[in-house]
């Protein structure tokens, strides 16, 4: 009897440290101290303050009882705050969003790192490209973060600090790099990942694709091309000028890559509304998700004093989606841009359906049925 509530015991023990989720190391050079001793991967967690994502999935996929169980067996999980104590790491392995998550083998030759940007609430997903790449031999590095840091230039080290220091131009950072061509290969790579860069420079290490992909690996090589693709397109200020950004995109982007997609982001930054809805009015458009037609057209129904005709565009590509039962939310849009279109009535039903289908409150719908009185 007494063995049994002994192992009892155990087992009620396991279960509440893995209720705890992932146990985390905190430091990075213990971190990689018990890595290299125990022989395993490390998973890096960077994250900010003010990251709220990297919050909810402190409290989502790091408590799965599933994906702890195999971190905590399998791993050295390490948790950085990228502008804080983890800088230093940071700078090695140089995230751009957060959460960045990198799976990191110390002991693999060559070593490995692969990247995962942004929150993944699957965490059966997660857990199994985790498990999948932690013994894989993918995403090989060319670098060494387990050895000493090369000195890179504080420009760069501002970006994993809490200085809000404003990075050089395009043209002094390719000063810098003219000035020093003889860098460290690590610290040219830092400088032309985090910085502006002139276009011809970032069309010069796509040519040399094959060195700085095995060098950063393949997963960094291609989030600098989507960087470089998203500041083109964005530095477009006409739809005349978009064609030679779509073009490097075409070519660059891989077979993923989604020019409609990327031209909408474009419409909507710099309110080019017909453009946008041109896109929108097309078979792509249609095939859209409803909470991502949602989210690109809200800013037409936020917007006062556009064009009638444009706005009532906007109504018949929005309400031919409105069938059926719809999240709240986006019916608040659809009354939102039917009262812009003049349709009052309508948009006074719509609002009050949203309210009534929200449990009873909805601000935006609410401040909308003000508006009407």
């Amino acid at each position: 009897m007494k063995a049994f509530f002994t192992a009892l015991f155990v087992a009620a023990s396991f279960s509440a440290a893995l209720a705890q989720g992932i146990e985390f190391e905190t430091d990075w050079a213990k971190a990689l101290d018990r890595a290299k001793s125990e022989k395993k991967p490390m998973l890096i967690d960077f994250y900010t303050d003010w990251c709220v994502w990297c919050k909810v999935q402190d409290t989502t996929t790091w408590k799965d009882l599933n994906v702890a169980r195999f971190a905590n067996n399998y791993l050295v999980a390490v948790k950085l705050d990228a502008e804080r104590d983890g800088g230093a790491a940071a700078m090695r392995f140089r995230p751009t969003g957060y959460p960045t998550v990198v799976l990191y083998d110390p002991n693999s030759s060559p070593q490995r790192a692969l990247y995962y940007v942004g929150y993944n609430q699957d965490a059966v997903a997660y857990l199994d490209k985790i498990k999948k790449d932690a013994y894989s031999s993918e995403g090989s590095i060319g670098f060494r973060p387990d050895q000493a840091s090369p000195d890179f230039p504080d420009f760069v080290r501002n970006r994993y600090s809490k200085q809000r220091v404003k990075g050089p131009s395009a043209e002094e950072v390719e000063q810098w790099l003219t000035d020093h061509a003889t860098a460290d290969a690590e610290v040219q790579w830092a400088v032309l990942s985090l910085s502006s860069i002139i276009p011809a420079r970032a069309e010069a290490a796509v040519a040399n694709k094959d060195y700085w992909q095995a060098f950063a690996g393949a997963s960094a090589f291609q989030s600098f091309i989507e960087n470089q693709i998203f500041k083109r397109i964005m530095t477009a200020n006409t739809a005349a000028e978009l064609p030679a950004a779509l073009e490097f995109a075409s070519l660059h982007g891989g077979p993923d890559v989604d020019l409609n997609n990327i031209q909408a982001q474009w419409a909507s930054l710099k309110k080019e509304w017909a453009h946008l809805l041109g896109l929108l009015e097309s078979d792509w458009g249609a095939g859209l998700e409803l909470a991502q037609l949602n989210s690109m057209i809200w800013p037409i129904a936020e917007t006062e004093g556009l064009d009638g005709a444009l706005v009532q565009r906007a109504v018949h590509v929005f309400g031919a989606r409105m069938t059926g039962k719809v999240d709240p939310s986006y019916r608040d849009t659809y009354a939102w841009l039917l009262m812009r279109s003049g349709n009052k009535k309508e948009a006074r039903l719509q609002a009050k359906q949203a309210i009534a289908e929200s449990g009873g409150k909805l601000d935006s719908s609410e401040e909308l049925l003000l508006k009407l009185k």
